[in-house]
């Protein structure tokens, strides 16, 4: 905790593993970032839990990247308990890429038996920015081995749930759901089998899923991103105007008069408000929380991403055993 207070990612105390049931876990976050411990002896990371990607991997001392300079490093010499298939791996992101070895912890941790990445190369600087020192892939990949296959593997979970609370305090349960943090019904929307948590918007007044619009649940994604064919309209739907350097941005003084944006999805009618969407930066200025996707569609549809800009606003729950995901009021 004290190298990690140093580098200022923490402002508290993290607590680790706090047991709210039987079979079921919570973590607290940061910015969506907790600490996760490899290896025995443990040796501690900075994570990101990323619903967006399958993959559990941690900087490594095989790194001679520059991005891997400015974070802790795996060393497996002084892991006693892991082994490498010696195989090489490599990810693309919607940002950022790497390669690494994948290895084989085992030991006397809460998931014993789960295949992790060692990054050897990571381009560029975009994992030498954020807090995390690896990312922890919660797609619905059940052919991929995620973290979350271990742990119903290992009879480690009441039920296969896992649910975000994004606001303040925020915190993942694995293993069922924290009833503190919503209220009401949760809204199940079916998704699709071996995907990163992906289903079908329904129809809206504004004709453009008259067919069918794709999308993904993402904690992984900042932003809020819409279909690049209709950010520039559903920006002057919403009231934004663009700034010198081409930003969408608000004006912080008409904030309560903008209008409501609302996404229907297996019939319910989830609302994304003005508080939601705009986000204000150190400077004062209000701006936009959604940007164009980088794909204008998938499977033939057009291709939302639902991230924290839209997660904040709901308590979300990731049902893997009934392939579903859901949302629900925060309490």
């Amino acid at each position: 905790y004290e190298e990690l207070r140093q580098r200022g990612e923490l402002k508290e105390i993290l607590k680790f593993m706090q047991y709210s049931a039987d079979g079921t876990y919570s973590e607290n976050l940061v910015n969506q970032n907790d600490v996760s411990l490899i290896g025995t002896p443990p040796q501690s990371f900075y994570v990101h839990f990323d619903t967006g990607s399958s993959t559990l991997w941690v900087n490594s001392v095989y790194c001679k990247s520059n991005a891997c300079t400015y974070h802790p490093l795996f060393n497996p010499e002084k892991s006693s308990t892991y082994y490498s298939n010696g195989q090489l791996f490599s990810i693309h992101y919607g940002t950022g890429s790497l390669t690494g070895h994948p290895t084989q912890p085992l030991g006397n941790l809460t998931v014993t038996n789960q295949k992790i990445g060692l990054s050897i190369t990571e381009p560029g600087n975009h994992f030498a920015r954020p807090l995390h020192d690896g990312i922890m892939g919660l797609a619905l990949m059940p052919n991929r081995g995620t973290i979350i296959d271990t742990m119903i593997e290992e009879g480690l979970l009441d039920e296969p749930v896992f649910a975000f609370y994004l606001k303040r305090g925020s915190e993942v349960v694995f293993g069922g759901t924290d009833p503190s943090h919503y209220t009401g019904e949760i809204h199940w929307v079916p998704v699709q089998e071996s995907s990163h948590w992906q289903f079908e918007v329904d129809h809206q007044p504004t004709g453009w899923c008259v067919n069918g619009c794709s999308a993904i649940v993402d904690t992984g994604t900042s932003l809020l991103t819409c279909p690049p064919q209709y950010v520039d309209t559903l920006q002057q739907m919403l009231g934004a105007e663009t700034d010198d350097s081409g930003n969408y941005v608000f004006d912080c003084n008409s904030l309560s008069s903008l209008p409501t944006l609302t996404f229907v999805m297996n019939g319910a009618h989830l609302h994304l408000e003005p508080s939601s969407y705009v986000l204000t930066n150190s400077n004062g200025n209000c701006l936009s929380g959604i940007e164009a996707s980088h794909s204008s569609d998938r499977d033939g549809m057009p291709f939302w991403i639902l991230g924290d800009v839209f997660l904040r606003q709901f308590y979300s729950v990731f049902d893997q055993g009934n392939a579903r995901v859901g949302f629900a009021t925060l309490a």
